[in-house]
């Protein structure tokens, strides 16, 4: 036996030594720091939601993002999709959604559901060309009596009045009033239309488009508006005020989202962004990955109680596995101090790796005990020789999972700090707190009484006894898998990556079908205002 070879035998014979003869002191503190790690993952574990928090902060291309980032501040957009066959109803939608989000400023900037030329200040007619300027000169010289007479109506009645004076005290000739008021009469009618629409939905009603005064039908309502699929979508967009807000505001934006359908019901309404999509997918993260944990423990659990036969030990070494779970959260929330949407993972896959420490432990304690073994005897010979195979196996692991620290994603380094921290850290209650729970319980006495050869070593016989046979076989599947390595890829679409039943991932996808250029957009940098240009 080697020096290294002896070492080990020694620590985990004193190891083995120790839990027998101090079983309390392995017991009771484990449980007391479980508890601890508990209590303090709830306190400070956070769930970063933001992509770009995954790539590494020495790539290149990630550096020059945040440098724009820097330059040219600003959140991204919040964005709500309307989407109906009835254009007045999606025009009513963002106006009154907008209207809403406007007031909400502590929460909202930009908001922008309409080209309102105002937003492009004193400077926004400097963006039409020539002739667009003088159609509209000529439109506002021909509305201009039609104006200065109705410009001091604050309200539907006054309006009106106004309109009926006119008619009556208009002459029976041909001048600038009578022609402008003329004109003025499909406007009037339009107004009465969306007035009457608006009677008929609760809430704050919105001011009557453009188009309303000046006509121009459905192709000027959609120049007027964000629209997509010939007016049959339009568009809500927003900012969150800062980045802390994005969730909030996100949050907030659907209860207005439902407030304003109550207004304004028959149209199809789902908020979608950036933001949006970050806050989902991590939630959606969260709750698949709770739901994986506890059928990845249920199975673990069952299947093991079916092997075995028996309930006792599958339910400690699963309970162990618990407690190393529970102080791999710990651990996580004290060197990283928060999960991302690849982190939050490492549950399922946890369990799955580290239950095989308390099957291997529990296999050689119960062969040690039907071969006549008492339990520190068992015990001892399951802890020093098969415990060194069980630590050999888990360091290798851990190992492997710490080499994805050295990538340079931080997405894939915190996985492996993680995911590697956590394979040595749920060695601990299984090489200690199992043997504990080990040395109780009724089944070691049956042990004793039925020392004849257990099944599952008379299962292994069918293959150990062939090894031709298991030779060829793994041989054959081998060959046959590689065949299949031609057909796998690289997927670069991200796109492809998200749940298509988010609602979110729904009116993106509809927005990006519908558009006939990509919503999707890069920035190109420049060193200087030459190079740019």
């Amino acid at each position: 036996m080697q020096a290294d070879d002896a070492l080990s035998f020694r620590l985990l014979r004193r190891l083995a030594d120790f839990v027998y003869c101090y079983p309390r002191l392995v017991f009771y503190p484990q449980v007391i720091l479980f508890v601890l790690c508990i209590f303090y993952t709830i306190e400070h574990l956070q769930f970063d939601t933001s992509r770009n928090d995954l790539v590494g902060a020495r790539k290149k291309y990630h550096q020059n993002f945040l440098r724009f980032r820097d330059e040219f501040p600003g959140q991204d957009d919040l964005v709500a999709v309307v989407e109906s066959e009835d254009l007045e109803k999606n025009r009513q939608f963002v106006e009154r959604l907008g209207a809403r989000l406007e007031a909400e400023t502590n929460v909202f900037t930009d908001v922008l559901f309409n080209n309102d030329l105002k937003l492009l200040g004193r400077k926004a007619l400097l963006f039409l060309d020539h002739t667009n300027l003088v159609d509209l000169q000529q439109t506002l010289k021909e509305y201009r009596p039609f104006i200065q007479h109705f410009s001091n109506a604050t309200n539907l009645d006054t309006l009106f009045r106004l309109v009926n004076r006119q008619f009556r005290t208009a002459r029976q000739e041909q001048s600038p009033e009578n022609e402008a008021l003329l004109k003025a009469v499909p406007a009037l009618q339009r107004i009465i239309e969306q007035a009457t629409d608006s009677l008929l939905r609760p809430g704050t009603p919105p001011a009557p488009g453009l188009t309303a005064l000046f006509g121009g039908g459905a192709e000027a309502e959609e120049a007027q508006y964000i629209t997509f699929n010939g007016g049959r979508i339009f568009l809500c967009t927003a900012h969150a005020r800062t980045e802390e807000l994005n969730a909030e505001a996100v949050q907030r934006l659907r209860a207005l989202v439902r407030q304003t359908q109550a207004e304004v019901p028959g149209v199809n309404v789902g908020i979608t962004g950036e933001p949006v999509l970050e806050l989902d997918e991590m939630l959606q993260s969260q709750h698949d990955t709770t739901v994986a944990s506890i059928v990845s423990l249920i199975l673990v659990g069952f299947i093991f109680i079916y092997a075995y036969r028996e309930t006792g030990r599958p339910i400690k070494a699963t309970a162990c596995l618990v407690v190393g779970l529970g102080y791999t959260m710990g651990y996580a929330t004290l060197v990283i101090g928060h999960l991302n949407i690849l982190t939050i993972t490492f549950v399922p896959m946890l369990i799955g790796l580290a239950i095989d420490f308390g099957v291997h432990l529990i296999s050689r304690y119960e062969e040690e005990l039907r071969h006549g073994q008492d339990e520190r005897q068992a015990i001892t010979t399951a802890m020093v020789w098969t415990g060194k195979g069980i630590c050999t196996g888990c360091f290798t692991t851990a190992a492997a999972f710490f080499a994805m620290a050295l990538t340079d994603f931080k997405g894939i380094q915190e996985m492996g700090v993680i995911s590697g921290g956590g394979m040595l850290i749920c060695l601990v209650p299984m090489m200690t707190l199992l043997p504990v729970l080990l040395l109780r319980g009724r089944q070691n006495v049956l042990d004793h009484e039925a020392a004849q050869e257990s099944t599952r070593a008379q299962i292994e016989q069918l293959w150990l006894k062939r090894p031709g046979l298991v030779v060829g076989l793994t041989t054959a599947l081998c060959l046959g898998s590689g065949l299949q390595f031609s057909k796998v890829y690289f997927d670069y679409n991200l796109l492809n990556m998200q749940s298509p039943g988010l609602h979110a991932v729904v009116y993106e996808r509809k927005l990006i079908d519908s558009a006939q250029k990509s919503v999707l957009f890069g920035a190109v940098i420049a060193d200087s205002l030459p190079q740019a240009v």
